[in-house]
C-alpha cells in the first residue's frame, strides 16, 4: 500500500511564523503603514506570544476516483461531491488529496479572553495569528505531500478547494472530519459544517500523473 493511501497524521507541522500574512490580514503593510515604534512593539509582541500558543497539525489521505458524472466525482468509499468546481479541478486526475490541518484551540481562548477583557485589538490580532498559522499549516503541507509524489512521478493541482468555496458546499466538511478522523485532534463539527476550534480549515488537491 502506497503510505498516502492511508491516513498520514502530522502532530505538529514545523511552520515559521507568517508575520507577513498576519500584518496582511490586520490590514498593515508593513512597509507602507505608519506605526509608531511603541504600538509596532505591542503588536509584534503579541504577535509572537500568540503564535507560540498555536499547535499546528493536521492530516491527509488519498483517494482514488471510481467514477464522474456531469456534476459529481465519486470516490472508491462511495464518497461523492457534487459540485462542477471540483469536478474541473479533478478533470485529469485519477485520484485526489483530502487535507487538514488546524492552529489548535489555544489561539481560540486567548482572542476570545482579550475581548472578554477588553482588548478588542489584542482579540483581533490573536484572532489573526490563529487564521494565518492555520492557512500556512495546510499550505505546508501540500507543498510537502507535492514534493513526496514528485517522486512516483505525480505531482497537485495547482489549485486546491477548500468547502464553502463557490459551488463546494460547506456540507462537505462532513466528509473531510470522518475520513480523516479529526475528532482525535480535538475538533468537533457542529450541526452547520462549523469546526472547532475554528481555526481549523480543509482542502481537497488533485493528484496528476507529470508529463
Amino acid at each position: 500500500m502506497n503510505k498516502f493511501d492511508k491516513l498520514n497524521i502530522l502532530e505538529k507541522i514545523p511552520i515559521n511564523l507568517p508575520e507577513k500574512e498576519i500584518f496582511s490580514r490586520l490590514k498593515y503593510n508593513i512597509h507602507k503603514t505608519v506605526i509608531d515604534d511603541a504600538s509596532m512593539k505591542k503588536i509584534i509582541t503579541k504577535i509572537k506570544n500568540g503564535f507560540s500558543f498555536c499547535e499546528p497539525k493536521g492530516a491527509w489521505l488519498r483517494l482514488k476516483i471510481a467514477d464522474r458524472t456531469d456534476e459529481s466525482v465519486i470516490f472508491v468509499n462511495g464518497i461523492s461531491i457534487k459540485s462542477k468546481s471540483i469536478k474541473e479541478l479533478l478533470i485529469r486526475s485519477n485520484s485526489a488529496l483530502f487535507l487538514f490541518a488546524t492552529a489548535g484551540s489555544k489561539i481560540v481562548e486567548m482572542a476570545e479572553d482579550s475581548f472578554k477583557k477588553g482588548d478588542s485589538s489584542g482579540s483581533v490580532i490573536y484572532d489573526a495569528v490563529g487564521s494565518e498559522t492555520a492557512e500556512s499549516a495546510i499550505e505546508w503541507l501540500n507543498e510537502y505531500v507535492k514534493k513526496e509524489l514528485r517522486r512516483n512521478g505525480e505531482s497537485l493541482t495547482k489549485m486546491r478547494f477548500s468547502p464553502g468555496y463557490g459551488d463546494f458546499l460547506l456540507e462537505n466538511q462532513k466528509h473531510f472530519f470522518d475520513l480523516l478522523n479529526m475528532k482525535d485532534f480535538g475538533v468537533s463539527l457542529s450541526e452547520k459544517y462549523i469546526f472547532s476550534p475554528e481555526k481549523t480549515v480543509t482542502a481537497i488537491v488533485g493528484i496528476e500523473s507529470l508529463e
